[in-house]
């Protein structure tokens, strides 16, 4: 039986040729795989390519495993989400997680003063979110096994200098080599880790300079579907409000428990995808809980405190639950 592969497989098997890293390669084989069209004539293909995604991940256990081949773009998310910074050289990303947790930044006005990735944390009402600073791309390229780093963020934020002349060619240049790193695309296989256009915001650093506001009416002309943070780290224009920002980026909600007969715990919330249901919260909570739990009571988004709700009821920001089981 012929195979009769696609020309997404063949973009995908095209990408894994060309790939020059394990991370990389795993991503275009777990593509592959998710494309390739499922019937007997494909089996002998998709074993291969199992096979092949088992190695590499093995090789890449025994990596993380020994110390002298430590991956330092490999960083353990932290907190509500990760949010990870991208853009050229000197476009501010450095400042701006300076100015908005405590990691000890190397700020300078020469270019890759940042040569591997830094995380902070960065605090929003009761949560920490980790934001990472990362290497500048230049010329279509991206540094290292960074491309890792993007991948497994749970969302990306481009940073651009508003006043430089070349602001929107820093801004399509970026986008461009995503796309062309397939980690940003317009429709993303069942399986395969990407991120759309709409999952992307835009932080527009500099806006103190002179020339800003044309460079940005140029931009949003063109980008009209993009989300564009006008900020200065400088003089501090919009800099509180991108902690909100990235939260709601981040598409999650903090959800409190409540043991019965007690007062529920505000210090440590749950931290939960949008439309996440109290049965998911009870599997949060403890494995067990999601066969055992009998009933729950809600406060916060309910018609009233203490509304008994389904396991099926969907979670909104800030509610607190009580579980029964």
């Amino acid at each position: 039986m012929p195979a009769n592969l696609t020309p997404q497989y063949y973009e995908a098997e095209k990408a894994y040729k060309e790939a020059r890293t394990v991370d990389e390669k795993i991503a275009a084989l777990q593509e592959m795989l998710a494309v390739i069209p499922k019937h007997k004539g494909t089996e002998k293909i998709q074993g291969e390519l199992k096979k092949r995604l088992s190695r590499l991940r093995e090789e890449g256990e025994k990596k993380e495993k020994g110390p002298a081949t430590f991956n330092p773009y490999k960083i353990q998310e932290e907190g509500a989400g990760q949010v990870v910074l991208v853009g050229y050289p000197n476009v501010g990303k450095s400042s701006i997680l300076g100015a908005l947790s405590n990691a000890k930044v190397t700020i300078a006005e020469y270019p890759f003063s940042t040569s591997l990735p830094l995380a902070g944390m960065v605090p929003y009402e009761d949560i920490k979110i980790q934001v990472i600073d990362t290497p500048p791309i230049i010329e279509g390229e991206v540094p290292g096994d960074l491309f890792g780093t993007f991948q497994r963020a749970d969302r990306l934020v481009i940073v651009i200098d508003a006043g430089d002349d070349d602001a929107l060619g820093q801004l399509s240049g970026t986008i461009e080599l995503l796309e062309d790193k397939r980690i940003l695309r317009e429709e993303i296989p069942e399986g395969v880790k990407a991120f759309k256009h709409e999952d992307l915001i835009v932080l527009a650093n500099k806006m103190d300079l002179p020339g800003t506001e044309d460079n940005l009416e140029i931009i949003k002309e063109l980008y009209k579907d993009l989300y564009i943070v006008p900020l200065s780290v400088q003089d501090g224009t919009k800099l509180t409000e991108i902690p909100e920002i990235f939260f709601r980026l981040l598409r999650v909600i903090r959800v409190y428990s409540k043991v019965p007969g007690k007062d529920p715990d505000m210090d440590a919330p749950f931290i939960l995808k949008k439309g996440c249901t109290v049965l998911d919260l009870a599997g949060e909570v403890h494995k067990d809980f999601i066969d055992k739990l009998e009933k729950a009571r809600i406060w916060g988004s309910a018609r009233f405190d203490g509304q008994p709700v389904p396991r099926e009821h969907i979670l909104q920001d800030k509610d607190i639950v009580e579980l029964h089981v």
